[in-house]
């Protein structure tokens, strides 16, 4: 996994060179029909477009409005826009741009949403694996149980 010098997000391979997504978009995009169906053909990418605060937080109605703007991606490109964690990846993912996935709520509500997400499944294979972490949620009080679930989704490249 090779990383962009100017923006630290994670870069694709297309062909035989590492692209970055975001500062080449056009050359990944053009260079897709070619490529394995693993790289990633961007979507616009107008969150980054959106305003901030002095924190980097889209105010409410800004992100209200880019949600509405959103269509619901094909499998494809659910698939194709997961950023792998890099087998030798150690650290916080946080700062990268690693795909990671926390759904929290009631059964019902992470049940709904994990649907949605079924296609991730099919990353699974000789150098990648899906990391699926899904678990009932406790009071930090009390140690209890609360009935509600967490699920943890990512992907992470075969060491």
């Amino acid at each position: 996994m090779e990383f962009c010098d100017n923006c630290g997000m994670a870069m694709v391979k297309v062909e035989d060179d590492w692209v970055c997504r975001s500062c080449n978009p056009d050359k990944v995009e053009t260079s897709s029909s070619s490529s394995d169906s693993r790289t990633p053909s961007p979507r616009p990418a107008e969150l980054t477009d959106l305003p901030t605060t002095d924190s980097g937080s889209v105010r409410k109605a800004d992100a209200m409005k880019w949600l509405d703007s959103l269509d619901e991606p094909t499998s494809t490109e659910l698939k194709r826009a997961f950023v792998p964690k890099p087998s030798d990846f150690s650290g916080s993912t946080y700062p990268t741009s690693i795909s990671n996935v926390r759904i929290t709520g009631d059964p019902a509500f992470v049940e709904t949403v994990a649907g949605l997400l079924k296609p991730i499944q099919d990353l699974e294979d000789g150098g990648t694996r899906v990391e699926i972490n899904l678990q009932q949620t406790e009071d930090r009080d009390s140690g209890e149980q609360t009935g509600n679930y967490a699920l943890y989704l990512s992907v992470a490249e075969r060491g």
